[in-house]
């Protein structure tokens, strides 16, 4: 995935399990943030503007993939950001009007991707 597109994680946890978690994921993430860096956990705008802010992007540059409606898709949805997909794995309620895409699998994604 890598080569089409450059990952990042925004995560609601602590730096120091990121530094011991991540690199057991196997995959080249070109940003890895937290809520501690950004002094706000996510659902707060504040995460997700420290991750902008920080990439010099805005909201359109972004695919947005989590599992989390509260935590991310509404509110990114609210800041701008269109291309959210819902990673359907039971845990959060599947809520209209935030126009993300629901998948079942990262295989799901993968093919939606055309990857």
């Amino acid at each position: 995935m890598g080569d089409n597109y450059q990952l990042v994680i925004l995560s609601n946890a602590d730096t120091s399990f990121l530094d011991v978690s991540v690199p057991k994921l196997g995959a080249d993430f070109h940003a890895v943030y937290t809520a501690e860096q950004a002094q706000a956990y996510k659902p707060r705008y504040q995460a997700f503007e420290y991750m902008l802010d920080s990439l010099n992007a805005s909201p359109e540059d972004f695919l947005h993939i989590s599992s989390h409606s509260r935590y991310d898709h509404m509110p990114m949805h609210d800041m701008g950001f269109r291309d959210l997909v819902m990673l359907d794995r039971g845990f959060d309620p599947i809520t209209e009007g935030y126009d993300y895409t629901t998948l079942k699998s990262l295989d799901e994604v993968n093919e939606h991707l055309g990857l």
